[in-house]
């Protein structure tokens, strides 16, 4: 037998590693399909490696253009994940939100008061949701974004601190580029490796209910936005051609009628995020 050196800075990948590693692996899965609809261009998360170090460490490694995004769960126990790439990728993955595809990674720049407005948005539905739904447990974390910051002043926690480092890939039509997430070594982060949790997951898994739900939730609905309705006689209607103009019921000091299955649900503004058309929610329509 030939020994081999051991590095006791990198210890060898305890359970705690091995659990995080496969949720993170199970979330970059679950991302393709939310990545393909918010997204205007085909991009995916890959998994890497996940390892055990300080928060400081990690600090230290960023490169100068990296930006933070922190969440936190409703339990103060449970400390803050930080979501960090570089700000091109983020300027990127941006565009691709608002409709558009560009030809190479943007160069560094602080964002615009309507980027920045989108960060909880693309936090939301890139890395955030696909992390909550892999969830190994019965217990998914409500990760609740904030904006854009230097790394060290969204990490907001002792810098000191034992991490769980989580490294993945982006995949983009302009290359590929690293996303970093920190997650604390405590709360329920750190009962992913405690005795209760292969009973939690055997539960979560062996649950139908469960299981119903979780597809159900999955299942895509379309939400329809009607502009507005005219009462038209068959002869108006056929001698129509364009340049004319129909009068609607709808008064612009209105919202519109946000529609799913044919029934209305929503009262809707009507507006515009970059080249795409939009809609903000105004009231929900009991039914």
């Amino acid at each position: 037998m030939t020994p081999a050196p051991f590095d006791f800075r990198k210890p060898p990948p305890d359970e705690l590693v091995r659990q995080v590693t496969a949720w993170v692996g199970q979330a970059c899965r679950r991302s393709a399909s939310g990545w393909a609809k918010a997204l205007a261009y085909p991009a995916e998360l890959k998994p890497g490696a996940v390892e055990a170090t300080l928060a400081s460490a990690a600090l230290a490694a960023l490169p100068d253009d990296a930006v933070g995004i922190a969440a936190a769960t409703p339990d103060p126990a449970d400390g803050s994940v930080l979501v960090v790439l570089q700000r091109p990728v983020l300027l990127a993955l941006l565009a691709g939100i608002v409709g558009e595809t560009p030809a190479e990674l943007p160069p560094d720049r602080e964002l615009t008061d309507v980027e920045a407005s989108l960060i909880e948005y693309l936090a939301r539905e890139l890395f955030l949701d696909p992390l909550e739904k892999a969830w190994p447990a019965n217990d998914p974390p409500r990760l609740a974004p904030g904006g854009a910051a230097p790394p060290r002043a969204a990490w907001g926690a002792a810098t000191g601190e034992p991490i769980l480092l989580i490294s993945t890939t982006v995949t983009t039509p302009v290359g590929d580029a690293p996303v970093q997430i920190f997650v604390p070594r405590k709360g329920r982060w750190e009962r992913l490796a405690g005795p209760g949790a292969a009973r939690q997951r055997a539960e979560a898994a062996g649950s139908a209910d469960q299981q119903i739900a979780a597809l159900v939730e999955e299942m895509p609905v379309v939400l329809s936005v009607v502009l507005g309705t005219a009462d038209l006689s068959m002869h108006d209607l056929t001698g129509l051609g364009s340049g004319d103009v129909v009068i609607l019921r709808q008064k612009v000091s209105q919202p519109l009628d946000g529609l799913v299955a044919g029934k209305r649900k929503f009262r809707v503004w009507p507006g515009a995020v970059g080249t795409r058309a939009g809609v903000l929610i105004d009231t929900r329509v009991k039914d």
